[in-house]
């Protein structure tokens, strides 16, 4: 009996020592966001730069329940606000592809020729399958230098924070918030928090985009 309560302490003793070791790299990623990406991030069309190539991060038109996304409509008006206010030189709309029948960058480039963008001026990037891969291919593969990135504000941070990092001028630009209720909005508390922390680990060992390729010019 003695050596099962010894065994329950010390299988306690490890248990609270990773879940202190988590709520450190956790905290760790989210002073890390906060401190590069903060005052980069605006909400104000004119506090923008002007000239910068938008990179508008992808996400689904639809929720899973068929409704219209409001993550995809607020991305596809920022994005729209920031071109007619002579902000953006061109658009790349980054997203996932890999289901034939799923096509997040032709989604988006439908969506914002309809809000008034030329079709001309937006490239898709068809292998932005993570905001990491999205940020680090506007640079690598369309040879984007200053990037304004478009999302909403919690994910823009995000994004800007690994273009800093990378060395890539970045400034985010944020999308109009959702209003979910309190259960909805704890769940994307949570996968962002995990985000921040993968982001952590991209960042510390040096991970590559799944795919890359050859440069792709823009319409600048």
């Amino acid at each position: 009996m003695r050596k099962f309560w010894k065994f329950l302490a010390a299988t306690g003793k490890m248990a609270g020592f990773m879940l202190l070791s988590l709520l450190l790299i956790i905290l760790v990623a989210e002073g890390y966001t906060n401190y590069k990406a903060n005052e980069h991030c605006h909400h104000k069309t004119e506090a923008c730069r002007m000239g910068d190539v938008g990179l508008v991060l992808g996400c689904s038109k639809l929720f899973s329940s068929g409704q219209p996304s409001l993550y995809f409509t607020g991305r596809m008006e920022a994005a729209a606000r920031l071109w007619k206010s002579g902000r953006l030189s061109c658009i790349i709309v980054s997203g996932d592809n890999r289901e034939i029948y799923y096509n997040e960058p032709r989604d988006m480039k439908n969506a914002l020729v309809k809000l008034g963008v030329p079709a001309d001026k937006i490239v898709c990037d068809y292998a932005g399958l993570r905001t990491f891969d999205s940020v680090v291919r506007a640079r690598h593969i369309f040879g984007a230098d200053k990037i304004t990135i478009i999302s909403q504000s919690y994910h823009v941070k995000r994004a800007v924070t690994i273009a800093r990092h990378l060395g890539i001028d970045a400034e985010g630009f944020c999308a109009s918030r959702i209003p979910f209720n309190r259960p909805t909005l704890a769940r994307q508390f949570i996968r962002e928090r995990a985000a921040r922390v993968a982001m952590l680990f991209d960042l510390t060992i040096g991970h590559n985009p799944r795919h890359m390729g050859e440069r792709i010019p823009l319409p600048l």
